[in-house]
């Protein structure tokens, strides 16, 4: 199935439906990229504290961002799993099984970050108030740390997968499905060096916001997909 195949029957409405939840969602990880760079990498991202009284003590200045990032990203993420799936049963129709297995991985990664800025509005800075409740913190920081790296190792494996062809949907415009390779090689290898121990962590962040940007850009390419079959059709093509 080359790129310039249009959508036929039910695949066009998925695909202008999935384009639009992962696009409004993509904008809304744009955001809550923002508020994770301003809560700062002590409070609110993975390896980012030395050590967890570090955090503890980067918290309190940092809460305000950190409730700003997990109300943006929760139903930001439930928008881009929910996108990601529409756009996987159109892959499924067109027998593209890497690129399916890419939007199921990316829905999956989404459903796990719902998780993650949760823990970062939430628990984390109710952990870090508590007197006394630094063997907790420690613990659920540890979480949300493995949480957030393994989410980003699945949507960066999910992003490669989504751009494996370069005869699918995102290489309509080939900078786009490059970008997605290149936001899917960062996030992958940066979370796994961090999983393993090795250093990484500071490009997890950056990873992640690559990525928002290239799900942005890919609800474009699939809604102009969408919007290039409905008017062959309608030309009677």
């Amino acid at each position: 199935m080359s790129a310039s195949s249009s959508f036929d029957g039910d695949d066009r409405n998925n695909a202008r439906l999935g384009a639009a939840l992962l696009g409004t969602g993509a904008l809304g990880l744009v955001a809550t990229c923002i508020f994770y760079v301003l809560a700062g990498p002590e409070a609110a991202l993975p390896g980012g504290a030395p050590s967890p009284a570090a955090a503890i003590a980067a918290t309190p200045r940092a809460a305000g961002w950190m409730r700003a990032a997990g109300l943006a990203g929760m139903p930001s993420d439930v928008l881009m799993a929910v996108g990601a799936l529409l756009l996987a049963t159109i892959e499924h129709r067109r027998r593209a099984s890497l690129a399916l297995a890419g939007w199921l991985a990316l829905s999956i990664a989404a459903a796990l970050f719902i998780a993650v800025d949760a823990m970062v509005a939430m628990v984390l800075p109710l952990a870090a108030a508590q007197a006394g409740g630094e063997a907790a913190y420690a613990g659920l920081r540890a979480l949300f740390d493995v949480l957030f790296s393994i989410g980003a190792w699945t949507a960066g494996g999910g992003a490669l997968a989504v751009a494996w062809r370069t005869d699918g949907v995102l290489f309509r415009w080939p900078a786009l499905g490059w970008g997605m390779r290149a936001a899917g090689g960062v996030g992958l290898l940066a979370s796994a060096a961090h999983l393993i121990g090795w250093p990484g962590a500071p490009l997890i962040g950056p990873g992640i916001a690559m990525l928002a940007l290239a799900a942005l850009g890919g609800a474009a390419a699939y809604a102009a997909e969408s919007g290039r079959a409905s008017g062959g059709r309608d030309c009677g093509q």
